[in-house]
């Protein structure tokens, strides 16, 4: 997982929207992990203005050694939307909501956050990423919006088109880092066409067999749930409360919003591996339970997987296991 310090210039009025935009950017995808700065940064302004090159040396010489996207409310000198360099990039939110929208500023933000992960990810300078630009635009990330309206096509489209993702790969880029940034775009482009994507950042649903207290329902309760909650998760099963629309709509509608599915296995249950093949339908991110001495009876689809697993009763050990898968794949951990 590539770690990104997200700095916010203040004062900024948008601080909340920047950090909504944040945590979607990490709900959608497992590649990047955007970590909100302790503290704030002030940029360097002339009359309100922001030049790109003089406030990445201020971001680098601040934050050496780090990957860092800046978000400011004040426009650049030149009038971007952007600056993007090896090691950081500065995003200018100045005048969306007035101006622009819609799409929404998150949606805008989540744009731009996708476009500025690439060259971090890939070690590009400024003048590589102008080898992909796009003029006129043809609804691709890369586009050149000379028109600043013209931003809203590539939005639209949630889109990186073939000869961008060619020539990335032909500067190094991970196929795992692209993949992470389609799935942000595909976010945008859900936004911007008005079919916003309800995704709790902290949420997980657990798929699982129904039963009470025996070894199934102690693993959920003593395990699963508090390993889930340890890590500042909120845990959701399709039993936990009463409501009057049917039990598979409101399974589709948890998978739908959760952020993370966990699916205990170890059972033969249709009900289970129905919800886990909506899950995969839909690439939500699964983590797949087993007890130890049981995994061996699972479907032959699933053996290739990998699934965490524990000891029959040693719930102590299953909590410590998923804290532990949590933190080393999401950069969760028990002080979030």
């Amino acid at each position: 997982m590539k770690d990104i310090l997200v700095l916010i210039d203040e004062p900024n009025e948008y601080s909340y929207r920047i950090r909504d935009a944040v945590a979607l950017a990490n709900a959608s995808q497992n590649y990047f992990y955007l970590r909100m700065g302790d503290k704030s940064i002030q940029l360097t302004h002339h009359e309100g203005l922001i030049n790109g090159n003089l406030a990445a040396r201020q971001i680098n010489d601040s934050y050496n050694q780090k990957k860092v996207i800046c978000v400011s409310s004040r426009p650049f000198e030149d009038n971007w939307f952007s600056h993007e360099y090896r090691d950081c990039a500065v995003i200018s939110v100045y005048y969306w909501e007035e101006h622009f929208a819609p799409p929404s500023l998150r949606a805008y933000i989540l744009y731009q956050i996708a476009q500025a992960l690439l060259p971090l990810e890939a070690d590009l300078s400024e003048e590589m990423l102008l080898r992909l630009v796009h003029e006129p635009p043809v609804g691709c990330l890369d586009d050149f919006v000379g028109d600043k309206q013209d931003i809203k096509l590539g939005m639209v489209s949630g889109n990186m088109c073939l000869k961008c993702e060619g020539l990335l790969l032909q500067y190094g880029t991970n196929r795992n880092a692209l993949e992470a940034v389609r799935r942000i775009l595909a976010v945008v482009r859900d936004e911007a066409i008005g079919r916003p994507q309800i995704i709790d950042p902290s949420s997980a649903f657990v798929i699982m067999r129904f039963s009470q207290n025996d070894e199934n329902d102690n693993a959920y309760k003593y395990g699963v749930k508090l390993g889930l909650t340890d890590i500042g998760l909120k845990v959701r099963r399709a039993d936990d409360t009463v409501q009057s629309s049917q039990i598979l709509d409101k399974v589709f509608q948890h998978i739908k919003t959760s952020r993370f599915i966990v699916a205990k296995v170890d059972t033969e249950n249709l009900n289970v591996y129905f919800e886990l093949g909506a899950a995969m339908g839909v690439s939500k991110e699964v983590l797949l339970i087993s007890e130890s001495t049981l995994i061996v009876n699972l479907p032959s689809d699933l053996r290739n997987w990998e699934c965490l697993t524990y000891n029959k009763g040693d719930y102590e050990q299953l909590r410590n296991r998923i804290v532990q898968f949590y933190k080393n794949n999401y950069g969760l951990g028990l002080l979030q």
